[in-house]
Parts: C-alpha cells; sequence; structure tokens
C-alpha cells in the first residue's frame, strides 16, 4: 500500500509574526509518496533533487522517524520525494516535506491523528534543516490559507478567517543558500527593549484584524517588523526599495517571506503590478541578483490519496 501528498509552499512570520504566523500558497508543491517496505524499524529516502537522504539531515526522515517512534510502529518505510518547492529561500521547503511525510503515514497506518497532531510531529523534522523545532512553515503546509500557532506545549494552531480579496507575489532570487535557515535564526537578537517589543504588537494586532475585517490598511500597517527583519537584513540587503516600490504602486503590503531572501507582496485589483515588477527588477539587478517573479494565491492545506 501506498500514499501520495501534495504539500505547498509557505512564508511564515508574516511581518512581526516570527514563528507565529504563516501562510500557504500555490507558488510551489512537493510531491511525497510514503510506502511500506519489507524490512522493520527501516527508513529509506529517495529524491529527485540533491537534499540530504540521511535520515537526522532530511525534514520528511526526521519527522517519520519522530512519528513511527512515538506511536511504537516498527513497520518500514520508503519515502520517495519529488521537490517542487526550491529549499533556502523562504518558502517552506522542508516544512512541505516534513508535512506531507507525517500526513502520509498517518494515513497509510490509519493513525486518526487530528492536524495540530501532525503538526505536533512535522514541526520535529525541521530540526534537520534549522536545528529547532519551529511549527509556523508546517502549520500552514498541513492547515492551508493563513493560519496562527497559538500555543506549542500543546500545540495549537487556529485558522484565520480571510475576508481580504488579494493575490500573492513571490520575488525569489535565484541561488539556493544551504543552511540559510539556522543561519537567521542564530542572527537574532537575544534581548530587545520595550518599545519595540509594543510596536511589533502593534503590528501584529493589526494585521489579523485587517485580514479578519477586510481592512486594507491595517494589512499593510501589520505587514511590519522592527525586530526579526531588522536583525536579518544583511541576508536580504535590497528587501526596503522593493517595499518601498511595493507601496508606493498601492500593493496590500510586503514582508520578507520566512527568513527571506525571498520577499512576499500582496497585492489586489488597485496594485500597478507591473510597474513593481520592472523596478524590483531592477533593484535586484542593482545588487547583482536575478530575481524571478512568481505570481499565487493562497493554497489548501496537504492532500493525500491513496494508491492502491
Amino acid at each position: 500500500m501506498s500514499v501520495r501528498v501534495i504539500a505547498y509552499s509557505t512564508s511564515a512570520n508574516l511581518g512581526s509574526g516570527f514563528d507565529i504566523l504563516s501562510l500557504a500558497h500555490t507558488a510551489f508543491k512537493d510531491e511525497i509518496i510514503i510506502e511500506e517496505n519489507k524490512e522493520k524499524n527501516k527508513i529509506e529516502i529517495e529524491s529527485n533533487d540533491r537534499i540530504p537522504l540521511q535520515i537526522e539531515k532530511n525534514s520528511a526522515g526526521l519527522a517519520a522517524k519522530m512519528l513511527l517512534q512515538d506511536k511504537g510502529i516498527d513497520r518500514g518505510i520508503k519515502i520517495k520525494i519529488k521537490k517542487g518547492i526550491p529549499f533556502g529561500l523562504g518558502l517552506g521547503s522542508s516544512g512541505a516535506s516534513a508535512a506531507a511525510s507525517v500526513l502520509g503515514i498517518n494515513e497509510l497506518f490509519d493513525l486518526k491523528l487530528s492536524k495540530n497532531d501532525l503538526v505536533k510531529y512535522a514541526m520535529l523534522g525541521e530540526q534537520a534543516s534549522s536545528g529547532s523545532p519551529h511549527p509556523d512553515n508546517v502549520a500552514a503546509s498541513i492547515f492551508g490559507g493563513i493560519v496562527s500557532v497559538s500555543s506549542v506545549s500543546p500545540v495549537r494552531v487556529v485558522e484565520i478567517p480571510v475576508n481580504l480579496d488579494f493575490n500573492i507575489l513571490l520575488i525569489v532570487p535565484e541561488g539556493q543558500k544551504e543552511g540559510k535557515t539556522k543561519k537567521a535564526r542564530e542572527m537574532l537578537p537575544n534581548q530587545i527593549s520595550l518599545s519595540k517589543y509594543v510596536n511589533n504588537s502593534r503590528y501584529l494586532s493589526s494585521f489579523l484584524l485587517g485580514i479578519i475585517k477586510g481592512d486594507k490598511e491595517l494589512v499593510r500597517m501589520g505587514l511590519n517588523d522592527d525586530i526579526v527583519e531588522v536583525a536579518r537584513e544583511p541576508l536580504f540587503p535590497y528587501y526596503k526599495k522593493i517595499k518601498e516600490i511595493a507601496l508606493k504602486n498601492d500593493a496590500v503590503g510586503s514582508c520578507v517571506s520566512g527568513a527571506g531572501p525571498s520577499i512576499l507582496i500582496l497585492y489586489d485589483n488597485d496594485t500597478n503590478l507591473d510597474k513593481i515588477k520592472k523596478e524590483a527588477y531592477d533593484v535586484c539587478s542593482s545588487y547583482d541578483v536575478k530575481c524571478n517573479f512568481i505570481e499565487a494565491k493562497l493554497a489548501e492545506g496537504a492532500k493525500h490519496e491513496r494508491l492502491n
């Protein structure tokens, strides 16, 4: 028996929602097939991409190992990973693979896990790429839409009602960066000032209220961050100029996608998208960075089908 799972790319943080907020989009997707093999307690990994195939260094493999061990399942599995989400670019690549892996195992062995339980195990797989079990990307991959992680012990994810009409533009630099997420987390400050904490709390509440109420100005205000994006600015020095261009051309808002270096822009019918692309291309070129422009929509959560 085998199960095929599709999981979409994601953009985490969304301004000041570090390790809390994330959204799933249709820009890219991973496909994973989980099947039983004959050897007990063995996990095999195959892939079309140059990702690590060792269990402890592969987010899908590590998440699978943690789930099988915790549930006392000694049957072996093979994980076939068809990567569609580029890694090292802030698009939730490792998270999608981990999410797809645990969902496939859940269906293969009929474990009847809740979505929150799936997030709990998938986030453990994130340790393979970043060194820490952060939940935001895997939560969006599993639930779809825009989500908020309200608790990690126990894991609790809240789906945010979206009452604002917008599409998504991703500005994705070429050149994948291994170990980027781990490095990006190491750049974060150990302490912050009270004023920055208050400002970021305002941004976070503005974004949530804007999405729920359908208020474009609140969303635009909410997609700001005085702490994490500032600390990581050396990873994406072109970001500030691109954000200025996006807002000048009436985008709904802009922020760094996850740990970067990709940039997320929300836009609607009032946005001059062509001008944003042209001017952002010039900015990327001025930094000697080749960028691709990917248009997308909010995506649904990971989906599965039994193959036999």
